[in-house]
C-alpha cells in the first residue's frame, strides 16, 4: 500500500490524519474515513486494567484486528479501527478545521475485514514516517528560535510508504547489485550498497536479520551469493507466514557461515 499525502508534509507528518479509502460502493462524493492518531507517549492500556479483566481485553483487541495489540503497546491507531463511509466535503471540511493531513489510502475492498486491515497498514506506514521525521529534530531543542531539519533523503522517503513485501522486493534488487559489483572487484560500490541495504533493514523488522544477511552476502565467491540467497528466501517465507522449510533454510545459512 502507497499512501499519499492530499494535505500536509509528507516529510514531516504531524502525527494526526484523517485517511480515507474508496471501495466499489462509493460514490464520486463519498470515501470511508477513519482518524489516524500517532500518540506521543506510547501507552500499554494493560497496565491500567485490573488483572481480573486482562485476558478477556486481551482477546477482544486480537479479534477486532489488533486495536491496541492483545497485551501489547499502543503507539498509533485508527479510530474508527473500520472505516466509516462520510461525504470528501465533510473529509475537508474537517481536516481544515483541525489542520489535518489527509491521507488517500487508494482503493481498497469494501468488505469489513478489507477496510479494517488497510487501516491497520496505513496507521503503521503513516506512524513509521512521523517518527522518521521526528528522529530528524535534534536533541536538546529550545524554543529560544527554529530549529532547521534535515530532510530524509529519497530513498528513505520511499521506504517509508512501501509495506513490508515491497521493502523486501527493494532489498533483492540491492543484493543482485551488490554481488554484481562483488564480481566486478568494485570495493567502492559494494561498500556503498551495502551501507545503503542496512539503512533499508532499519525499516524491516528484526526477524529478517538483514544486518547478518550483508555480512553474508558481501563475502567472495559461491558462499556470499549462496548465502544471499537463502537470506533472501528466508525474508520471503518469513513475509508469507510460510514458516514450514525455515528450519532447512537456517540449517543452510548455518552450513555457508561456518565455512
Amino acid at each position: 500500500m502507497a499512501l499519499r499525502f492530499e494535505r500536509g508534509d509528507p516529510s514531516r507528518p504531524s502525527g494526526h490524519a484523517l485517511l480515507y479509502f474508496r471501495t466499489g460502493s462509493n460514490d464520486g462524493h463519498d470515501v470511508h474515513v477513519t482518524y489516524v492518531v500517532v500518540l506521543p507517549v506510547v501507552v500499554n492500556p494493560m497496565k491500567y486494567l485490573p488483572p481480573a479483566f486482562a485476558s478477556q481485553i486481551a482477546a477482544f483487541a486480537s479479534q477486532i484486528g489488533g486495536l491496541v495489540g492483545a497485551m501489547g503497546n499502543l503507539d498509533a491507531v485508527p479510530l474508527p479501527p473500520i472505516p466509516e463511509r462520510i461525504s470528501r466535503d465533510e473529509l475537508w471540511r474537517l481536516a481544515a478545521h483541525r489542520d489535518d493531513d489527509v491521507l488517500d489510502g487508494g482503493i481498497v475492498s469494501g468488505s469489513v475485514e478489507g477496510l479494517m486491515t488497510a487501516a491497520q497498514e496505513a496507521t503503521q506506514q503513516y506512524a513509521e514516517s512521523y517518527r522518521l521525521a521526528l528522529a530528524q529534530v535534534p536533541v536538546g531543542e529550545t524554543d529560544t528560535g527554529p530549529v532547521e531539519l534535515v530532510a530524509p533523503d529519497d530513498d528513505t522517503l520511499r521506504w517509508v510508504f512501501m509495506d513490508e513485501r515491497g521493502r523486501i522486493d527493494e532489498l533483492t534488487k540491492l543484493t543482485g547489485r551488490l554481488r554484481d559489483s562483488i564480481d566486478a572487484g568494485d570495493a567502492l560500490h559494494t561498500g556503498e550498497l551495502a551501507t545503503t541495504m542496512r539503512r533499508l533493514g532499519a525499516h524491516l523488522p528484526e526477524k529478517y536479520r538483514v544486518a547478518e544477511m550483508v555480512a553474508g552476502a558481501v563475502r567472495a565467491g559461491t558462499i556470499g551469493s549462496n548465502l544471499a540467497q537463502l537470506y533472501l528466501e528466508r525474508c520471503y517465507k518469513l513475509c508469507s507466514e510460510a514458516y514450514e522449510d525455515l528450519g532447512r533454510i537456517d540449517r543452510e545459512i548455518l552450513r555457508f557461515e561456518s565455512m
